[in-house]
């Protein structure tokens, strides 16, 4: 028969086996996580190819049947060792991904070889019809105020961001832009420089463009990280397109009525 002592005794000496226990998990778990490490993640993928426009780019331009290389060719450059993209800046259009993209981040470098008041800028969310201008959310690269954000077309924002300071370096000095895009959000930071963001966008997917705007533009180091897996993507796609659809198809049973 156990006393009162020994059975005293005898529940700590449970306890603490069971703490010991415990932490014996814990300290597996934690050993199995550092095994594993930590959820990758998702890497950049170059938007530049030897065989630019490759598969990644669709020529748009407001002249009608101007060739892709009237506007856009690549070149390297030996000293650096990177290729880069030449647009010349007539006529006027875009260059857009083929694919589409809702949550990413993007970064590319750019100058202007020769003009002071140089004019390009960076398209999000193009949707609808491919034309000088499309819808889509801007990222002016506009020289004396690189930065600025703006919906155009019919898209919408909450907010604009404009008449930022002068944050582009002198022509012919590479410029980096980076920018955030979450959950219709646009961030953007010029040369190191946050400069604001924009949010509730609309749409909140589409492809990605450069513009051709009238000044010899060059590109580089141009990358994209997605922050949601393909079919995410794809599923946003479909939804916000849907409705444009249905409207499209109302105004051509109304135009037949007519």
């Amino acid at each position: 028969m156990i006393d009162s002592i020994s059975y005293r005794v005898l529940t700590r000496a449970g306890r603490f086996c069971l703490v010991t226990a415990f932490l014996g998990v814990q300290s597996l778990l934690a050993q199995a996580t550092e095994i594993d490490g930590p959820e990758e993640a998702p890497s950049k993928v170059s938007l530049i190819s030897s065989d630019f426009p490759g598969e990644a780019w669709k020529f748009v331009s407001g002249k009608k049947g101007a060739p892709f290389s009237e506007t856009w060719s690549l070149a390297t450059d030996e000293e650096a060792n990177l290729d880069y993209i030449i647009c010349r800046g007539q006529p006027y259009g875009y260059i857009r991904t083929k694919k589409i993209y809702s949550d990413f981040e993007f970064s590319l470098e750019w100058r202007f070889p020769k003009d002071e008041n140089g004019n390009s800028g960076v398209l999000l969310f193009t949707t609808g019809e491919d034309r000088v201008w499309p819808t889509a959310v801007q990222v002016q690269l506009h020289q004396p105020v690189a930065g600025s954000i703006f919906p155009g077309g019919s898209a919408k924002s909450a907010n604009e961001v404009r008449n930022v300071e002068m944050l582009a370096r002198p022509v012919n000095q590479w410029n980096k832009c980076f920018i955030r895009c979450q959950n219709g959000t646009v961030t953007v930071t010029i040369n190191d420089t946050a400069v604001g963001e924009v949010t509730e966008c609309d749409p909140q997917v589409g492809a990605i463009g450069l513009q051709s705007e009238g000044s010899e533009v060059h590109f580089r180091k141009i990358w994209v990280r997605e922050l949601k897996a393909p079919q995410e993507v794809e599923a946003i796609g479909a939804k916000a397109h849907r409705p444009r659809r249905k409207l499209k198809k109302l105004a051509r049973q109304l135009t037949s009525l007519r």
